[in-house]
């Protein structure tokens, strides 16, 4: 017998709304299907990976994006009409800064 898991007893402190949102969407989805230690660390590493660009083994990352697909795809696309940020390289800026042109 699968005991019933409280997701919503689950969130950290540390998460943001946005990042609460999408482990908890991972998590009601396969609730059913992995004991609760396991959903833990499948959800922890889906949004390790979807926020922070962690990267892990790589029958690691085809697990845990074979189990995200419908989460990760409704996500992306409530995503795609904010705003987007873009990096550059320090060294870009400084030059940029330095001959006051700005791309």
């Amino acid at each position: 017998m699968k005991t019933l898991i409280d997701v919503d007893s689950l969130r950290t402190d540390h998460e943001s709304d946005e990042q609460w949102e999408v482990r908890k969407s991972f998590m009601l989805e396969h609730k059913d299907s992995f004991d609760e230690a396991e959903l833990i660390t499948l959800a922890q590493l889906f949004t390790n990976i979807e926020f922070l660009g962690c990267r892990y083994p790589p029958l690691t990352m085809k697990r845990v994006a074979k189990l995200a697909e419908k989460v990760s795809k409704k996500y992306k696309e409530s995503r795609q009409n904010k705003l987007k940020r873009t990096f550059v390289q320090a060294s870009d800026a400084a030059e940029q800064k330095a001959k006051r042109t700005f791309k």
